[in-house]
């Protein structure tokens, strides 16, 4: 028998499984006031307390958008400004609600079929928004990603640089101000002098996440394109522009546009130039949420905009979790950063089903197969229904934006680790099911205290702190840094990374995680870490975190240790505050070192993708040591054998 088979035939002689399944959880005695607990509350569902009545989602048409790409794109295109729009129509009866001005929040799609109507794929978010007073804007990119009509074209490959991508959402804006302060007919009337641009939020889906982040940095200094680039475009490149006969009509000759017959087409097409760099007022926009985001270029530099990279655990078409690039990339971002910056890990979650129109499993061929974690013809894996991802989907998605974008503070329990999910954002029949969604939290400079970034070649023996580090128990160690570049590019590690801890460049699993971290690998148990503190104050903070990737086996525990400086001591087991140290959907079962869910067995063979994922600890959960004057944090591994890899070693301040 293996490892696997002998660990279930001892769960049985235990008797039953733990976590999950479609029973409700048994009550728990109430914790003391003394006893920290991981969640204080639950957070609500955005289904709940609807306050107005929403429009139907009406298709819009404002125009076509001079953008540009990137080669073997055509440099200069144009696309329709076209999509669906839900707003608020009425308060409803004792809401509370005054029609003031609305949030906007727009939803952008990536590379798909250019057949589909991506943009309708995301209709239930923009009900449940515009049914909470929001106005919600799915745009149509299906022009970015295709240059011809046909389907079969090898060049209908999208802008990889999503460059046209962060174009489109500013010159979306750029329409909607215009009815906001002229109206116009049918629907733009209601909309007029309702419309709050100090309010706005944006989600990208795939190749939309990293549209996303080109459109906040274009809002600072304007990408456009100018009526000389698209005549010459016209002019050596007019089949580009098969979809416009007037525009192909101003062509004369080859090479030649007639200019007059240009300025006429341009009324009669309805073309609209995005305003040049510094003409106009930059929008404010209050949180970014990237979808299962592409990241070929290496995103750096956002800041002071709330961003969440929300990664599906079964991605097969973004198998190799690039957005983990950009989260790793700028969570630091720069000191003056005001904003917060935030991981978030969906357990059996995979590409397509968070939009109603991909209807394809992804985890799936034609796409990249993934292994037996998370083989969707197998009956034993954690991979969700559509229905099922998209009721997670609709809670993180709106959730966010009601607190980031529209202020809503009831959402903000979650978002700062401190509440459990409702049921609604669960697997139907599946509650609690926090372990579906692994959390990390990055807080602004002002809220957080490094301890080990793991950024320095002497930081295998010296913290952040200047404290020294000691490692005992281990086989061996490795220190990698992070690196900057494309999707493909893969940090160097002193004196080599360990194996187990590989990213594979053709399939699905590895660590994909890329920020600075140390590798540990060990085979006997109680292998430890510990730093010095020397003295340091965390009574500015309320949390210990770290972010860890388990990499084998299916589950770890760490022993965490606070002494202060007069010898006090306190230990607490992480599991006990979070499921960042477990690759299962369910809680595991009780125990230290862990033992894995009976349920989750068959498939721990598999290989789920890695991510280091945040342990946050409330540090009431240390009684009697003095935060004043830290001397010592010690992490001790209990587990018989391992490999984790560790980073970003703080104190946080996350509202406990």
């Amino acid at each position: 028998m293996n490892r696997y088979t002998l660990a279930l035939v001892a769960l049985l002689a235990l008797g039953g499984c733990g976590g999950g399944g479609d029973a409700e959880p048994q009550p728990t005695p109430s914790p003391q006031p003394t006893d920290p607990v991981r969640f204080t509350q639950i957070a609500p569902a955005p289904q709940d307390q609807p306050t107005h009545v929403a429009s139907e989602a009406i298709e819009y048409e404002l125009g076509h958008l001079p953008v540009r790409g990137i080669a073997p794109f055509p440099s200069v295109f144009l696309t329709p400004i076209h999509g669906a729009i839900r707003f608020p129509q009425a308060s409803l009866p004792k809401s509370g609600r005054v029609n003031d001005r609305f949030p906007i929040v727009l939803l952008l799609h990536g590379n798909h079929e250019v057949t589909d109507p991506s943009y309708r794929g995301y209709d239930y978010l923009a009900q449940n928004l515009a049914e909470h007073g929001y106005v919600a804007v799915s745009i149509d990119a299906n022009a970015i990603n295709a240059s011809t009509d046909d389907p079969f074209d090898p060049s209908n490959f999208g802008d990889t640089s999503s460059v046209s991508r962060g174009q489109l959402i500013l010159g979306t804006l750029d329409q909607l101000r215009k009815i906001d302060r002229s109206g116009g007919p049918g629907w733009m009337s209601a909309l007029k002098d309702k419309l709050d641009f100090e309010r706005i939020g944006v989600m990208g889906h795939s190749r939309g996440g990293q549209g996303l982040t080109n459109a906040f940095k274009f809002n600072l200094q304007r990408e456009s394109v100018t009526p000389i680039e698209l005549k010459n475009q016209l002019a050596n490149r007019p089949d580009t522009f098969a979809r416009y006969p007037e525009l192909l009509a101003a062509v004369v000759s080859p090479g030649v546009v007639d200019n007059e017959l240009f300025v006429k087409a341009l009324e009669t097409e309805e073309v609209t130039f995005s305003p040049s760099a510094n003409t106009v007022r930059p929008y404010n926009f209050r949180g970014g949420l990237l979808l299962a985001p592409t990241d070929f270029y290496g995103t750096v530099g956002l800041a002071n905009i709330p961003l969440a990279v929300v990664l599906p655990s079964c991605d097969g078409d973004v198998f190799n979790m690039q957005g983990a690039r950009t989260y790793d990339n700028n969570r630091y971002s720069f000191d003056y950063d005001t904003a917060a910056d935030i991981q978030v890990l969906v357990r059996g979650a995979n590409h397509n089903y968070y939009n109603t129109e991909w209807r394809r499993d992804d985890t799936n061929p034609p796409y990249l197969p993934h292994d037996s974690y998370c083989d969707a013809q197998r009956d034993q894996t954690p991979h969700m229904s559509p229905e099922d991802q998209r009721r997670g989907g609709l809670f993180l998605i709106n959730g966010f934006m009601r607190h980031f974008v529209g202020g809503e503070s009831a959402f903000g329990s979650y978002w700062d680790g401190l509440a459990q999910l409702p049921r609604a954002a669960c697997p139907e029949g599946e509650w609690p099911c926090d372990a579906r969604i692994a959390l990390t939290i990055q807080k602004d400079a002002t809220s957080r205290l490094s301890i080990h970034r793991f950024q320095y070649a002497d930081s295998m023996g010296r913290n952040d702190l200047g404290g020294a580090v000691s490692l005992s128990g281990f086989d061996a160690a490795a220190l990698c840094e992070m690196p900057y570049g494309n999707s493909e590019s893969e940090g160097a590690c002193m004196p080599a990374r360990l194996p187990g801890f590989e990213t594979k460049a053709l399939a699905a699993g590895g660590l994909r995680s890329i920020s600075e971290h140390i590798q540990l690998s060990w085979s006997s148990p109680k292998a430890s870490m510990s730093t010095k503190l020397d003295g340091a104050s965390a009574k500015a903070f309320d949390t210990l975190s770290f972010r860890v990737a388990v990499v084998r086996p299916f589950g770890q525990e760490i022993e965490v240790s606070l002494t202060d400086a007069s010898g006090k001591s306190a230990s607490v087991r992480a599991s006990r505050f979070s499921d960042a140290l477990y690759s299962g959907p369910k809680a595991p079962r009780s125990g230290s070192p862990l033992i894995p869910d009976i349920a989750d067995l068959p498939f721990g063979n598999g290989e789920p993708v890695q991510l280091m994922n945040m342990v946050a600890i409330p540090l009431s959960a240390f009684p009697g040591v003095d935060m004043n004057r830290l001397q010592e944090l010690r992490l001790d591994l209990p587990a018989q054998s391992g490999k984790i890899a560790l980073a970003d070693v703080q104190f946080q301040k996350l509202g406990r």
